[in-house]
């Protein structure tokens, strides 16, 4: 595989909070994220609903990456007070860069302004969960100080999940 950027260093990057307006343009990268990862749910029209409910909502806050005006990128931050951080901490839901723009420092940017936000939010902690064998973003998290080892059990933490059925 190609190890070069797919983009020109000439381009300009540009991240900012989504707005309303900004909702087909997060969508478009929700489906594109959701294709990538061989999903075939969420429909298109359920993540652009759930796209316009976190931009309305006061707990979450998504980032848009824009190259040259088009969007290439997002990260997904949702809000909430954590007992054992005695304040406000952030997760970070989702990261994605569109293929074109991989390899090209979007992600790490993502990341690093997400950081950056929760900071000024006062937030007091930022998690994620990501996959073991997703290797380049997992380079990004470490670089950046995040750690998946726990101080008292000295193994790696486990996210787990359970889908549950949609209410009936």
């Amino acid at each position: 595989m190609d190890s070069a950027p797919n983009v020109t260093a000439m381009s300009e990057l540009t991240l900012s909070l989504a707005q309303p307006a900004d909702a087909a343009d997060v969508a478009t990268l929700v489906i594109g994220f959701r294709d990538f990862l061989q999903r075939s749910a969420p429909t298109d029209e359920e993540i652009r609903l759930s796209v316009i409910a976190l931009l309305r909502s006061p707990d979450a806050q998504i980032l848009l990456a824009r190259r040259d005006g088009v969007p290439v990128g997002y990260v997904t931050q949702r809000y909430r007070y954590f007992l054992w951080a005695n304040g406000l901490g952030c997760t970070i839901e989702d990261l994605f860069v569109a293929s074109t723009a991989r390899r090209g420092g979007v992600g790490r940017r993502l990341i690093e302004k997400a950081i950056e936000v929760a900071t000024a939010r006062g937030c007091r902690s930022i998690g994620l969960d990501t996959n073991e064998n997703n290797v380049a973003s997992n380079l990004i998290y470490t670089s950046l100080g995040f750690n998946a080892i726990s101080q008292v059990w000295k193994g790696r933490q486990i996210a787990y999940r359970k889908y549950l059925p949609p209410p009936a």
